[in-house]
């Protein structure tokens, strides 16, 4: 985690000195805090006050995933009533973090591959592209070097989103990090719900061992 931080200082220290972020992809298992370290990057980058877009590729129906990025334009499908930009307009001067991106469809892959190298976007039903200003953030759980060579992901679509990779360890690889981060969460909930002060015992006792669960004593 030290050297995380290190290399989030380094980046950040470039993007103030360059104005413009290079595309950030963000790896480590599920619950390792991706989200928090791509809020960290843009609440500390100098688009910090522009607007920071969160896509998860597996929370968005694979139908629908291109209109929510892209926008549409009235008349673009049956239910298009109203002309809507996309989060990738929406991400305009900002920030648009796409996490999952290896459930990315092929399709859909290769526009996002466009939308990168030009910087411009086109609605659904539109005819001509508007310039777009984002620094784009990944983040996936899985190997996507191994999705390239499966063909399930653009091999040049990866090399564009891994300009800078950032990895985060699990937290069974935290060492002492486990209990700073048990106490912070103990004395989080004691303030939440008014209760005692309350600390981790060095040692559980006898019915914490017999019901599995960690001893926690008044201070």
């Amino acid at each position: 985690m030290a050297a995380l931080r290190e290399q989030l200082h380094a980046l950040l220290v470039r993007e103030r000195e360059l104005r413009r972020l290079p595309p950030v992809l963000i790896t480590g298992e599920t619950g390792t805090g991706k989200g928090l370290v791509a809020s960290i990057i843009h609440r500390n980058s100098s688009r910090s006050k522009a607007e920071f877009v969160e896509v998860n590729g597996a929370a968005i129906p694979e139908h629908l995933l291109e209109s929510e990025l892209f926008g549409y334009e009235r008349g673009a499908f049956t239910d298009a009533k109203h002309p809507k930009p996309g989060l990738l307009q929406v991400a305009h001067h900002g920030t648009l973090f796409l996490d999952e991106v290896g459930l990315l469809p092929l399709a859909l892959q290769a526009k996002l591959l466009k939308v990168l190298d030009d910087m411009s976007v086109r609605r659904l039903g539109a005819t001509r592209s508007e310039a777009i200003d984002i620094c784009i953030v990944t983040a996936t759980n899985e190997d996507l070097r191994a999705a390239v060579r499966n063909r399930r992901f653009r091999e040049d679509l990866y090399h564009r989103l891994t300009v800078v990779t950032l990895t985060l360890p699990p937290l069974r690889e935290r060492g002492d990090d486990i209990l700073l981060l048990a106490e912070a969460a103990l004395a989080r909930s004691c303030a939440k719900y008014s209760g005692p002060a309350k600390e981790l015992s060095p040692k559980p006792s006898p019915r914490s061992a017999r019901t599995g669960g960690p001893e926690m004593s008044g201070s």
